[in-house]
């Protein structure tokens, strides 16, 4: 319990001193308690009895509170901590409906909580007095059947963590209380009805203002800063992965009469990229660093020196600056949804970190994601975007080999998709996604093609949707379709942090175009990025035999059978969609020669 102090009276006249502490004081009682005792006495008594020893089991487990005492029909809790008070009691609601179940006809009962939080006085007793105990029970008496009252002093106490909603119940007056107190109804999430946010895609990214750079040794100082932060916003705006405040925002402002904290406010960023410019007769030196504005924290700086013949070239260096920027997000929110409670993180922390794991492919890491994206479903169900990301979720969990009931993953993303384009009829996301599952899932790949062009038809340079259509026609043995699609997905995402993705499918339609050495360089390159795609080792494997490196084709079999003992031919031909089209046929036989067992 909190730290208690005695009076100076007290001490001089030897008096037992009461103690003061802060507490949470919760107080419940039974409902129409006089009705139930006359219809019968001693099994009324006995169940309510019986019940608050539930309470006082489940409080002692976890060591964060007490009951203070009984009070024939009532009890009185006190808690360190205002969020388990609340946790506490929306329990006891959700218990008392399992008590209630196996209570006599007409002998249910039904209780109701009051909490507040303050100063009380210990006596030498343990017991609790004063005028903070005399609120809270007022509040239960105040409360109607079934719900927790709370008053403002615990809803303003409690850490953004907690899962609990509040519902302002507005000035309410107690008896012997000469104020009137503002009072909260506390619900648990799913009982509290929430409007939908009109969110697009763009909300779900993270937002990067670059401000002007300070540029030293230069009698054109301002012209140099601006010309530099405009270099820098075009080359981040390159990703689509990120929103950028744009230049003329940034432009006229004067960081050095503002903290970091009030020029992300003012220009709505989540990240700051600032730095300096030393001008050299023939050298220049960049410092460069990224500011996670919520914590002031520096998630990312460098130290760029360029000759003054490649100024000229300076938009490929800072096209390697934005793809540094942006693993450093994403290495950043990945840490952060590793390490703290789903409900601290903002939403677009959370899509970016789902994605992120997901793509790792490790089953930790991949579980992870899923249940990131749960939370976001359930932050935002009228979003599509994080319905479309978890229908994918699905079918890479039957792809990795993580799950065998492939008709059950396809029914959950669809279920998925379905009510993402419920929501937004034209949602590229969403109808790539649906395009994924019809193809690697119900391998219904003349549904997946319709699905694939619509997306592309509304976003034509959506890389995601060129590369999965590149990956249809390699199914169906047109490399040359194939071919064209997959190298525009690379060429239109080239600095996209899981680039391995469109490397791996860009080799497998080089593979069907039956160009051996581009299908090599791709599928190394992606495995390079991410050596435990299952998919890309299997068409290493393959390419590697078919140039006739049978050595080195049969070690990464080896490599294949090591991470997925249970590889076999038949359970690959029961996955993929080419089981039985000429190109699958022919991938089997090659697994065949490597090996493979049946």
């Amino acid at each position: 319990m909190a730290a208690a102090r005695a009076t100076f009276a007290d001490e001089v006249f030897g008096r037992q001193p009461f103690q003061r502490s802060s507490e949470t004081i919760v107080f419940a009682d039974v409902v129409d308690s006089v009705r139930l005792i006359d219809s019968d006495e001693e099994g009324s008594v006995q169940r309510w009895l019986d019940f608050v020893d539930k309470i006082e089991q489940s409080i002692v487990q976890t060591g964060m509170g007490r009951i203070v005492k009984r009070l024939g029909d009532g009890v009185m809790l006190e808690f360190d901590d205002p969020s388990e008070a609340v946790k506490v009691a929306l329990k006891m609601r959700m218990d008392l409906t399992e008590f209630n179940r196996h209570a006599p006809e007409g002998q249910t009962f039904e209780i109701r909580i009051g909490m507040h939080a303050g100063e009380v006085l210990r006596g030498p007793d343990a017991d609790l007095y004063g005028r903070e105990v005399n609120i809270a029970a007022r509040l239960a008496a105040a409360a109607n059947p079934g719900d927790v009252m709370a008053s403002a002093s615990v809803r303003d106490a409690l850490a953004s963590d907690v899962d609990a909603e509040f519902e302002d119940f507005g000035p309410v007056y107690l008896k012997n209380v000469p104020l009137p107190v503002h009072a909260f109804r506390v619900l648990a999430p799913n009982e509290f009805s929430r409007v939908a946010p009109l969110m697009s895609p763009e909300d779900l990214l993270p937002t990067i203002a670059v401000l002007p750079l300070m540029v030293r040794n230069s009698d054109k100082a301002s012209v140099w800063g601006k010309m530099l932060a405009d270099d820098l916003i075009a080359a981040l705006s390159g990703s689509h992965q990120m929103n950028v405040i744009s230049h003329l925002s940034t432009m006229t402002i004067s960081i050095e009469n503002y903290t970091l904290t009030q020029l992300s406010e003012s220009l709505g960023a989540d990240f700051l990229l600032s730095g300096s410019c030393a001008v050299g007769e023939s050298r220049h030196v960049l410092d460069l660093s990224l500011t996670r504005a919520l914590s002031s924290s520096v998630v990312w700086s460098s130290r760029i020196e360029v000759e003054e013949t490649e100024i000229l070239q300076k938009n490929a260096i800072f096209a390697e600056v934005a793809n540094e920027i942006h693993v450093a997000i994403l290495d950043l929110e990945m840490k952060r949804a590793m390490s703290l409670p789903i409900p601290t993180l903002s939403s677009y922390e959370i899509l970016m970190a789902s994605v992120a794991l997901m793509y790792r492919l490790s089953p930790a890491d991949f579980n992870r994601a899923g249940d990131l994206l749960d939370a976001l479903i359930e932050r935002i169900p009228q979003h599509p975007v994080p319905l479309s990301w978890k229908a994918r979720w699905h079918v890479l969990k039957v792809v990795q080999g993580w799950s065998t009931d492939r008709s059950e993953e396809a029914r959950r993303a669809l279920n998925h998709t379905h009510r993402a384009l419920d929501l937004d009829p034209t949602n590229s996301v969403a109808l790539i996604a649906e395009g994924f599952v019809q193809t690697n899932l119900l391998h219904d790949l003349d549904e997946a093609e319709e699905l694939y062009d619509s997306a592309l038809e509304y976003t034509p340079n959506e890389p995601t949707g060129r590369a999965l259509r590149g990956t249809l026609y390699a199914f169906r043995g047109d490399g040359a379709r194939a071919v064209r699609d997959a190298e525009r997905s690379l060429h239109l995402a080239p600095r996209d942090p899981h680039r391995f993705f469109f490397q791996s499918l860009a080799g497998s339609a080089s593979l069907v175009a039956e160009d051996y050495p581009r299908a090599l360089e791709l599928i190394k390159s992606s495995l390079r990025l991410n050596r435990l795609h299952m998919s890309s080792l299997r068409m290493l494997a393959v390419t590697e035999w078919r140039l006739g490196n049978h050595d080195a084709a049969r070690a990464t079999l080896d490599k294949i059978l090591r991470l997925d003992p249970g590889f076999t031919i038949s359970r690959w031909r029961r996955t993929t969609p080419s089981a039985d089209l000429p190109v699958g046929r022919a991938f089997a036989e090659t697994l065949k020669d490597i090996g493979v067992p049946d």
